[in-house]
């Protein structure tokens, strides 16, 4: 196939390109560098050579998804069978902090995106969503037809995304698949995650803050979503699906904290109350696309962050005293 990714120089982005590659499949990436107004230069730039090194695509098209005519452009270049949507915000208080870029990226973005789809004969809209838009779990363990209730606005931009893809599906016949991941983790992550913010804390001030140590999210290695993330672009059975795709198996916030102290040696942690500008979460069940497409996750956080710690402690950018 000709599977464009939106965002293929991203986290995710990087391992499905290199997944679908190594398949022999053609990959377009889209990407315009995004830094969020958060990573510094002498960050952000070492990490995403890293990135592109890693998804070895057959082609690269810089500029940003809001702009109609370049992504015309890509979408005639290109030719893609295969749209995947990972070119979004990372996280919701990136989106709370920067509102009108983030709903261009987020919801504008994404209609022009479907609309080209249609325009181009494309076969398949894979879109990157998110446990945000579940809300607060209150004690359950969703499935796929639990009805969502997001209480931040990255999580309803997500769910807006999500509405769309139905939407243009009902009315131009576009197939869809939208995947919920949670709490990801992995190497060639910037600084914006639990685990990464954990570890780069404890590495320069010796110190761990948790907020809610009693609090549990669905921890899910990024090998394991990119494989998850290759397999809805790819298999016949995913069409028109909402999946889960996450390990399974909540953990407390407080137990990754001490697997990154353990595992450096150094961290003094520090707990404090839960942060109510986040949703309660915990473990999503996934049990859907294991059955469906034949997904099964490997990777728990016991073997995760100390693979993740061992790659950071590697990075001059993350080290430099």
């Amino acid at each position: 196939m000709r599977i464009l990714i939106l965002g293929g120089h991203g986290f995710i982005g990087c391992h499905t390109s290199d997944i679908l590659k190594q398949q022999g499949h053609t990959i377009g990436v889209v990407d315009c560098y995004h830094q969020y107004y958060t990573f510094p230069d002498k960050e952000y730039f070492p990490i995403l050579q890293i990135r592109k090194d890693h998804a070895n695509s057959d082609q690269t098209f810089v500029g940003k998804i809001e702009d109609e005519s370049f992504m015309a452009t890509v979408f005639q270049e290109f030719r893609p069978t295969v749209v995947i949507h990972l070119a979004t915000y990372p996280n919701a208080k990136m989106v709370a902090r920067n509102v009108t870029d983030a709903t261009n990226n987020m919801v504008t973005a994404t209609a022009i995106i479907l609309n080209l789809c249609v325009k181009s004969n494309v076969k398949r809209f894979v879109f990157a969503s998110s446990s945000m838009a579940y809300g607060e779990f209150n004690g359950k363990i969703p499935n796929e037809t639990v009805a969502c209730n997001p209480n931040t606005l990255y999580g309803s931009y997500k769910h807006q995304g999500e509405r769309m893809c139905q939407i243009w599906n009902r009315e131009y016949g576009l197939e869809y698949v939208i995947m919920r991941p949670s709490a990801l983790y992995g190497t060639r992550d910037m600084i914006t995650r639990v685990i990464s913010q954990m570890t780069n804390s404890a590495t320069q001030r010796n110190q761990i803050t948790v907020q809610g140590p009693d609090n549990r999210l669905d921890f899910s290695h990024v090998t394991d979503v990119a494989d998850a993330f290759a397999r809805a672009a790819t298999k016949e059975e995913a069409a028109n699906e909402i999946f889960n795709c996450t390990r399974g198996y909540g953990r407390t916030i407080l137990e990754a904290a001490e697997l990154v102290r353990d595992t450096l040696g150094k961290g003094e942690i520090q707990t404090k109350p839960h942060d109510p500008f986040y949703p309660n979460r915990d473990t999503l069940n996934s049990d859907k696309i294991k059955k469906l497409l034949g997904w099964n996750p490997t990777v728990d956080i016991e073997q995760g962050i100390p693979a993740y710690i061992e790659w950071f402690l590697q990075q001059e950018c993350y080290n430099e005293k």
